[in-house]
């Protein structure tokens, strides 16, 4: 449930905020009468994300043994995938996207195309939508659509507030921290994609347990459910695993890391 808190309140964010810039900047140009084009595309595009989550969530259940092991294996890859690219691109564009949003609105509307705002809209937050949709499928814990919704009404509280008062919200650093945060569950969705191999006899362990902090952490713990949450932690991993995390989050945080260089 953490995790999946954690995610949509990212992935949520991102959306909203660029709904935000959206609307902001429809306002500051007079331009009001076109704020419907940007809901009707941010709205279709979370519908859209429901019906996809319901879809992939359906399809974790029907599959069973082996099948449902090479199901999960092969949606955590492709989350890892995307989230990587996604984290990296975000913080390199993040100096840049309000920017970039409002050239394309500007755009959209000196072509009378006002069509452009809600297309704009809905790619933005379908991609955040089908992200987060791949994240939950990848996930394994209790009542991660719950805390989904939780996280996204979270999301759309902070948007609110943002929106509505002078608090300024700095994109660049908001980026960083939760770059960070997802980088780490990226890297306990390797760990666990690595372990599902190594159940599958694909991927050998090497070492079954490099250390047991079973006495001190739990899995099942609060403790260690929590960090498990947020850094993907097991208190009892492989050397493969450990290997996997420890290169992911190595090679990943240090594109991250280069790239929020270059936009200081």
């Amino acid at each position: 449930m953490l995790a999946g808190i954690l995610i949509t309140i990212r992935e949520g964010l991102e959306a909203f905020l660029v709904i935000g810039i959206l609307l902001g900047y429809l306002t500051k140009i007079n331009q009001k009468k076109y704020f419907k084009h940007v809901w009707l595309g941010a709205i279709g595009a979370i519908v859209l994300s429901v019906v996809i989550s319901f879809i992939f969530q359906a399809l974790k259940i029907s599959f069973e043994g082996e099948s449902a092991e090479l199901f999960e294996i092969v949606v955590a890859a492709i989350a890892i995938i995307i989230l990587s690219y996604m984290v990296v691109w975000m913080q390199k564009q993040s100096k840049n996207i309000k920017g970039e949003l409002q050239a394309k609105v500007d755009e959209a509307l000196s072509n009378n195309q006002v069509w452009g705002i809600t297309i704009l809209a809905f790619v933005t937050v379908i991609r955040e939508g089908i992200e987060t949709a791949l994240f939950l499928t990848a996930l394994k814990g209790e009542g991660l659509l719950l805390g989904s919704f939780t996280g996204l009404f979270i999301a759309a509280i902070i948007s609110v507030l943002l929106y509505k008062t002078t608090i300024k919200l700095n994109l660049r650093k908001f980026f960083m921290i939760t770059g960070w945060l997802l980088i780490f569950i990226a890297a306990g969705l390797t760990s666990h994609a690595i372990h599902a191999l190594g159940e599958l006899g694909i991927i050998p362990p090497i070492i079954e347990k490099v250390w047991s902090l079973e006495w001190l952490i739990p899995d099942e713990s609060l403790l260690g459910k929590l960090l498990h949450a947020f850094i993907g932690y097991e208190s009892t991993p492989s050397l493969m695993q450990v290997i996997a995390y420890s290169a992911y989050i190595l090679i990943v945080g240090k594109m991250f890391m280069n790239n929020s260089k270059e936009t200081t």
